[in-house]
């Protein structure tokens, strides 16, 4: 696994070195980053694996980065300020590890990368893509598998098969979890939509996305609407229905 460290602070980088080094994954360290302007020139014509970065540093913010480059490589954030957490999620965000963190949360939070990669590198499956559709080449690389949301000064991140369906409402977002729970989620649903994987979530209205397994039943409310009932969810009273618009792809998606 060949990983980058984009950290100014000489202690803070030579310590999450030698975690790495005498971790129990097999890590070659393939290049140091100080700032933002060197991350740049270095990413735009190199690559890795994995990426380990603070947040603040000396000429800006590596959010900078990740924006001006849209960077498709996960990213493990090592920071001692918490504001940016939910910023970070817009990005191929792994885990977010607040300083000082130790070899077990570093350990854990490669294991995440290590247990969401997917089965071919992207290499692999350039190679063995020709002719197939690019939304199904899309599927299995970049939908989001992590949500994170808060409560209070609690952090969560909700994992996707958590999900029962996103709903928006005025300017805002909710995530609904399968155990009853409701978050905000910051993002929007248009927005939302294209990060999601087609084969498990739905855009049914301009309200709402349900996920696949999430569906308790489905009925014909009218001639032109289908009504949904999601598993546990604090949803359960509202009428949920399929637009008219969409009633043939949603039927269509059902039998795929």
């Amino acid at each position: 696994m060949e990983v980058v460290i984009i950290e100014d602070e000489d202690l803070a980088a030579v310590s999450l070195e030698n975690l790495l080094l005498k971790s129990d994954f097999e890590i070659k360290i393939k290049a140091r980053l100080e700032s933002v302007e060197e991350s740049l020139a270095w990413f735009k014509n190199n690559t890795c694996d994995l990426i380990f970065s603070d947040i603040h540093l000396g000429d800006g913010e590596s959010l900078e980065i990740f924006d001006a480059l849209n960077i498709k490589i996960p990213i493990i954030f090592t920071t001692a300020f918490d504001q940016y957490a939910i910023e970070s999620f817009r990005f191929f965000t792994v885990d977010y590890l607040l300083k000082p963190y130790n070899k077990e949360k570093l350990t854990l939070a490669i294991q995440k990368f290590l247990d969401t990669k997917p089965p071919m590198e992207s290499t692999e499956i350039n190679t063995v893509s020709e002719g197939l559709p690019q939304d199904l080449i899309k599927e299995g690389l970049v939908y989001k598998e992590r949500f994170l949301v808060s409560r209070g000064k609690q952090l969560i991140s909700v994992n996707s098969r958590e999900v029962t369906c996103f709903m928006a409402q005025d300017k805002y977002l909710f995530l609904y979890t399968n155990t009853g729970d409701s978050y905000l989620y910051d993002d929007t649903i248009l927005n939302l939509t294209d990060k999601l994987s087609k084969k498990h979530f739905f855009k049914i209205n301009r309200k709402f996305i349900v996920r696949h397994d999430a569906i308790k039943s489905i009925v014909m409310y009218s001639k032109n609407r289908i009504k949904i009932e999601l598993h546990e969810t604090a949803l359960n009273e509202a009428l949920i229905l399929v637009s008219s618009k969409n009633n043939s792809e949603f039927k269509k998606w059902l039998n795929n």
